[in-house]
């Protein structure tokens, strides 16, 4: 495993000429290219239980973990794939990220059954979490006190071209902010291929923003649209092709910030590590603002996001993504989920020390 910081260059056929010119005009005049801000050290594992008990006293299953979100203190939500079920943790920290403790704490039961893949929480006030469901696909808010569906966000019409088990696989919404982020795991049938051993896969970074915003409003969270689109390019599978290989990103982690972390997980035949986890941090500076591309990237040309690599090693399944507390050194929690549905992996969190300079 590594920690260390690496950037990923756009393939050349895909970056813009424009964006060349720009580079080239911030090297004579000074200015930084790249802004290395973050780092990440991993912490360790640690196993789940494997059952729960809902809000009617029932008990379930853990299985199927797919995302995560930190809601306050100690508790995290989590939410279980193909299922109508939440899962509440509490996890507590070290100083320096490693967990020190985590426990099932119980479980909400939703009014609605579906392929869950990502999970953010609102506010507070609003007591609710939003899921990106990947058959639709769509971002559904349901409230956190009895599972009820409180409203279901569309996405643009292009994220209707998914392939199926590659659409919305990852959620995240910016602390104290109402914007949300989420993505398609691997290329809409429009946009391009998907991973092979030999190269990536183009998704679409999409995000949502209160639709009153523009009107004035003071930031509503239950009214919310699609907004900007962003090319994402995902590396290519670590190994050789394998039934079900593939390279996609699973999760995202907006930080107070503005920055975004980027989860990609890859699986392929390479003895013994057949999975492999990539954290990066994101710049959007210079990217394409890719919305207008209705009929897809394929033959487009564009800038995707630039991307650095923060970490990557194998821990399995590593699916979902949730940016965690203050810790007491001074650092933020990063926190992984693995999803247990196949023969290598198991219910467990991975741990990070999250470094945010500044």
């Amino acid at each position: 495993m590594t920690n260390r910081r690496k950037r990923r260059n756009h393939a050349p056929w895909r970056i813009a000429p424009w964006a060349l010119v720009a580079v080239l005009l911030c090297l004579a005049s000074g200015l930084p290219v790249e802004a290395q801000t973050l780092s990440v050290e991993f912490r360790g594992t640690v196993p789940l239980g494997a059952t729960a008990m809902d809000q009617n006293g029932e008990n379930f299953a853990v299985t199927g973990l797919s995302g995560l979100t930190w809601l306050h203190d100690a508790q995290f939500a989590a939410v279980m794939d193909n299922s109508d079920k939440l899962v509440f943790l509490n996890v507590e920290f070290a100083a320096d990220g490693a967990i020190s403790s985590a426990t099932i704490a119980g479980g909400l039961t939703l009014a609605d059954s579906c392929d869950f893949e990502g999970i953010a929480c609102s506010t507070p006030e609003r007591d609710s979490v939003f899921l990106a469901e990947e058959d639709t696909p769509a971002v559904q808010e349901y409230s956190l006190s009895d599972g009820a569906l409180l409203q279901t966000l569309k996405p643009p019409p292009v994220f209707f071209n998914d392939r199926p088990n590659f659409a919305f696989e990852s959620l995240s919404r910016q602390p104290g902010g109402t914007e949300l982020w989420t993505a398609n795991e691997e290329a809409l049938t429009v946009d391009g291929d998907v991973s092979t051993p030999q190269h990536g896969t183009v998704v679409r970074l999409l995000r949502y923003s209160p639709a009153d915003q523009a009107a004035g409003g003071a930031g509503c969270t239950r009214c919310a649209g699609p907004a900007e689109q962003f090319a994402y390019v995902t590396e290519p599978m670590h190994g050789g092709d394998i039934a079900g290989g593939r390279s996609g990103l699973v999760g995202l982690a907006v930080l107070p910030s503005g920055k975004m972390l980027a989860l990609e997980r890859s699986f392929a035949l390479s003895i013994p590590d057949f999975f492999q986890n990539r954290l990066y941090e994101l710049d959007f500076a210079g990217a394409t603002e890719v919305s207008e591309f209705v009929d897809g990237l394929d033959g487009e040309v564009f800038t995707p996001v630039s991307k650095y690599l923060l970490w990557s090693g194998n821990v399995g399944n590593l699916e979902g993504l949730a940016l965690g507390p203050p810790l007491a050194g001074g650092n933020r929690a990063l926190l992984g989920i693995v999803d247990n549905g196949d023969p290598l992996s198991t219910n467990q969190l991975v741990a990070f020390e999250l470094h945010c300079p500044g």
